[in-house]
């Protein structure tokens, strides 16, 4: 039960995000406001900067763009979410923590990272909740950024299990709370 409300969560949050990402003009976004989610300068990029290692990745690095996170007030978590491309396939992180706070916490059954991978071959889920942490280091205002890093093993969700490394960074605007 709690692995369903982790999912929807996730994809409430992806529709969300999805809707934002397809404004014709910047003026009118938003979670970013003129920039469209591309300007450069780290912190400032709304941007994922990620190692992944295992499976089709090989110690791959990848920017992943228009982070985008919001607050449940129902599920006291936070979810941050960004999208990109990596040669042809589409990807799509996913980060949930509990609360609105800094600090560092333990990925365990409600929290911890997704990425999805869409390729020519189909669609993989990776899912990392049991052996790894996520450490915020500014969670900001409404508006304002959430940034941190992640660092931990995800697991495809397949019969072969294999097993991924992800290590990174991450800037995010944050949106208005959700119930």
């Amino acid at each position: 039960m709690k692995n369903k409300k982790f999912v929807l969560f996730f994809l409430s949050l992806l529709s969300l995000v999805l809707f934002i990402s397809c404004s014709k003009s910047d003026s009118n976004n938003p979670v970013n406001p003129g920039g469209g989610g591309n300007s450069g300068g780290g912190g400032s990029s709304n941007e994922a900067k990620l190692t992944l290692n295992g499976d089709t990745f090989n110690n791959q690095a990848v920017t992943l763009k228009n982070g985008t996170a919001g607050y449940s007030i129902s599920d006291t978590a936070t979810a941050v979410i960004f999208i990109g491309t990596l040669n042809s396939d589409t990807l799509q992180f996913f980060i949930v923590f509990k609360g609105k706070q800094n600090g560092t916490q333990n990925w365990g059954n409600d929290f911890g990272v997704i990425l999805t991978k869409k390729s020519s071959s189909g669609l993989s889920y990776y899912l990392g909740q049991s052996q790894g942490t996520t450490t915020i280091s500014s969670y900001g205002a409404v508006g304002s950024k959430i940034e941190g890093s992640v660092s931990g093993k995800m697991i495809l969700q397949s019969p072969a299990a294999t097993e991924v490394t992800v290590t990174g960074n991450f800037s995010a605007t944050r949106i208005a709370d959700v119930n």
